[in-house]
């Protein structure tokens, strides 16, 4: 019990311990601060590659592997699959605005690759912002309404305004009815950043009056010979459907999709006749029809290794029965993006690291102060010796000494961080509005919005560190209280 009473003396009257605990306080929250901030810049940028990834692939090289609908069979029919979808890759041009612009562009059946990808969810124009927008448009006319044909006209056009519905153009890949009409090429979802006159306001924002729907953009591809040569060039006019927003700039500045059945055509993937390679004249048979790929999700429950691995066994068992089968390399969504994310972990890591180095003046804090109260404590120890404590109970009296401050500091640590993870973005705001100190352009970054995520097992290991350094730097101030000898001590001074 005196250990106890004399430990909640010292913290209560003397500024030194009020100074330990603040180091630790400091120590602790600027470490979980900088890994929540990592960690989660991390989790938004794997949720922004998964948006556009299947848990799992089939990848083949340009030309293309044949058979891709009958491998799509064996694969949904395992218990771990939910879905597989075909695409066609390629690669060429997109000329928007008379701007020509290098791109990836995918052949997709939107529904499946939806199933596989969320696809559905990166659409970002919809029918509010459109339907907003265009009536907006239309109010600000200066129209002579005396006019009865003229009225008519613009009354019809507010209602099919009304109709208009991006995402379904996005999924369908073409305007029907009234748009359709008016609209009638194919349709194309071009990244958000592919619009050269895309743009972010200074909250994040893209503003819809640079928006490329409705614009037309000729679409330039190269077909792939099995020897990998290129056989020739193919060219095709699209009308931009809607725009899609992943959040990953890599993706969104250059990937374009339309349907698979257009782009498998454009590149000569389609089933097409076999000529003879002497004489020119047809075979009368048939090459199947090709895909660059195959998009597969598992099924909820089943993790990514397992996954995997059913792929792979059902992928090799498909090509020993099919002799002309090309080389395919199976890889989950991880691996696709793995040098990407990995570099961005491996960031964290070290970022980490170095603050948690820094952190180490926490300790040496601790271990100085303590140094000091037991150089003033000398008497006070002499006289506990003198009375019958024990070596081992005088260095307990400064080991939870240690860990109380040890406790404290890292607790405050994580309710200050707590607080300024949780409100990051509206500090950020009060920041730029009071001293016009802008540390997270929306405009510039990734994201519209600081990431931040606070992650149990991160913050209880930093809080366990933080404690830990606490009892080690009283560690060697205690052991030297308890090597007082009383009867030196009561002389001191």
């Amino acid at each position: 019990m005196h250990i106890l009473l004399l430990i909640s003396k010292y913290l209560r009257r003397k500024l030194a311990p009020i100074f330990a605990a603040l180091a630790v306080t400091l120590c602790t929250a600027m470490v979980i601060i900088v890994i929540s901030v990592m960690g989660g810049f991390l989790d938004l940028m794997k949720t922004s590659v998964q948006k556009l990834s299947a848990d799992v692939r089939i990848r083949a090289d340009l030309y293309g592997m044949p058979y891709y609908d009958e491998l799509i069979d064996q694969l949904v029919a395992a218990p771990e699959i939910a879905s597989a979808t075909p695409v066609v890759q390629g690669y060429g041009l997109v000329k928007l605005n008379g701007f020509v612009h290098p791109i990836e562009v995918f052949g997709i059946r939107a529904q499946g690759y939806n199933q596989a990808a969320n696809y559905e969810q990166t659409l970002h124009w919809t029918q509010t912002d459109m339907t907003d927008y265009l009536s907006r448009t239309l109010d600000a006319g200066d129209y002579d309404l005396s006019n009865p044909e003229l009225a008519k006209r613009i009354a019809e056009f507010r209602h099919e305004i009304s109709t208009m519905d991006p995402v379904a153009w996005g999924m369908d890949f073409k305007m029907p009815d009234f748009w359709g009409k008016n609209y009638p090429n194919p349709g194309a979802v071009i990244g958000i950043h592919v619009n050269p006159d895309s743009r972010r306001d200074d909250e994040g924002q893209y503003a819809i009056d640079n928006y490329a729907v409705f614009q037309d953009v000729t679409l330039t591809v190269v077909p792939i010979s099995r020897a990998g040569d290129m056989i020739d060039r193919s060219s095709q006019k699209f009308t931009v459907v809607n725009e899609f927003k992943s959040g990953l700039y890599e993706i969104d500045s250059n990937r374009v999709f339309v349907s698979f059945d257009v782009l498998q055509k454009m590149l000569w993937m389609e089933s097409s006749s076999l000529d003879d390679p002497e004489t020119g004249e047809p075979t009368g048979k048939m090459s199947p029809a090709r895909a660059s790929r195959i998009l597969i999700s598992g099924v909820d429950g089943v993790d990514i290794a397992t996954l995997k691995n059913v792929v792979e066994d059902i992928n090799l068992e498909f090509k020993l029965a099919h002799a002309d089968m090309p080389f395919t390399l199976v890889e989950t969504w991880y691996e696709q993006h793995g040098t990407f994310l990995g570099a961005v972990e491996k960031e964290k890591i070290l970022v980490t690291f170095l603050f948690a180095i820094i952190s180490v003046v926490a300790f040496a804090m601790i271990a100085v102060i303590f140094y000091m109260i037991v150089l003033e404590k000398t008497r006070d120890i002499g006289i506990l010796r003198a009375l019958g404590a024990s070596r081992r109970g005088i260095a307990a009296i400064f080991l939870g000494y240690g860990l109380t401050i040890g406790i404290i500091g890292s607790g405050l640590g994580l309710l200050i961080s707590a607080i300024i993870v949780t409100n990051i973005n509206e500090i950020q705001a009060w920041l730029t509005r009071t001293i016009g100190f802008t540390m997270w352009n929306p405009s510039v970054y990734y994201f519209d919005r600081i990431p931040g995520k606070l992650d149990p097992m991160e913050t209880t290991v930093i809080m366990i560190v933080a404690v830990a350094c606490s009892l080690l730097g009283s560690a060697i101030p205690a052991w030297l209280a308890s090597r007082v000898d009383p009867v030196e001590s009561l002389r001191y001074e």
